[in-house]
């Protein structure tokens, strides 16, 4: 990884870490999850429809990376949020790795030694003793839903990152426009068909949480951090970008302790450092060792 991927992961991993810190003061609060998901993915769709080409031959795995990144992983994680606490949940989404790697073994036929095994089994110890926290006054009593609702979002990323493998020769910011399309197409019909009283939004109390929210997310998140993701997943193995999600999680739930007085609980602590020593251990001992010539 040279000194500029390496910023600009770091840039991502910033973003994307205190996004978690925005969102839950944003989602649920001020405005209906999905609503919001909704919204954020058509700003993007207008701004990069410029961008909007037709690549023949591509078309599926653009689409069904689109499905995970795009759609999917928003409608699990934004309702979770206003579930569980921006801790917990920025934690578990470093499932994502561990879902990765197993789809890459049966995709990309990657082989899968002990020290892999060992970590996918420890990071998913650590979110069964983070989901053993009884709910606070951070997180409702649906707290288990959230947890698993997070899980889901993991998954859905996965698959968009197995996916994007398979996209070759198109740009991140083309790449993000089928995004936005079809988190557009998905999300705007399960906001309409599960929620309600969306327009309180726009109330006098909202209208500015939400839009500087609608601005980092759509702006910064969407358009400045993934584009840069994308770009980094088709430069570098698919193990060496998620690290990023090490430094992702340790900035989100800094933010979320110091910004929004989350409790530092014994489970967290514990399911936490669990969770990240079994990705880490994922990660660093991914790298596949030089053949001998």
């Amino acid at each position: 990884m040279s000194i500029k991927e390496f910023a600009v992961l770091f840039m991502v991993c910033l973003i994307w870490g205190l996004h978690f810190v925005v969102m839950k003061v944003t989602v649920g609060a001020t405005a209906e999850p999905l609503f919001y998901a909704a919204i954020r993915m058509s700003i993007v769709a207008v701004l990069l429809l410029p961008k909007l080409k037709w690549h023949k031959g591509l078309m599926f795995p653009i689409l069904g990376a689109g499905l995970g990144y795009g759609a999917l992983n928003y409608a699990f994680m934004f309702p979770a949020l206003g579930m569980t606490t921006a801790s917990a949940a920025a934690i578990t989404i470093e499932l994502y790795v561990p879902f990765a790697i197993i789809l890459s073994m049966i995709v990309f036929k990657d082989k899968i030694g002990k020290y892999k095994a060992t970590g996918i089994v420890m990071a998913f110890i650590g979110v069964i003793i983070l989901t053993s926290a009884g709910p606070d006054e951070t997180a409702g009593p649906q707290f288990l839903l959230g947890i698993l609702l997070i899980i889901g979002a993991a998954m859905s990323e996965a698959v968009g990152a197995v996916l994007v493998k398979f996209v070759k020769g198109v740009g991140p910011l083309q790449l993000l426009a089928w995004f936005a399309i079809v988190g557009s197409v998905v999300l705007w019909p399960l906001s309409f068909l599960i929620e309600d009283n969306q327009l309180a939004a726009f109330s006098e109390e909202n209208r500015m949480n939400f839009g500087l929210a609608l601005l980092y997310s759509a702006l910064l998140v969407s358009i400045v951090a993934h584009s840069s993701y994308y770009w980094l997943l088709q430069r570098l193995p698919i193990y060496i970008v998620s690290t990023g999600g090490l430094m992702t999680t340790v900035i989100a739930v800094t933010a979320s302790i110091v910004i929004l007085n989350e409790a530092l609980t014994p489970q967290l602590l514990i399911g936490g450092l669990t969770t990240l020593f079994g990705i880490g251990l994922i990660l660093f001992r991914a790298k596949p060792k030089p053949e001998l010539v």
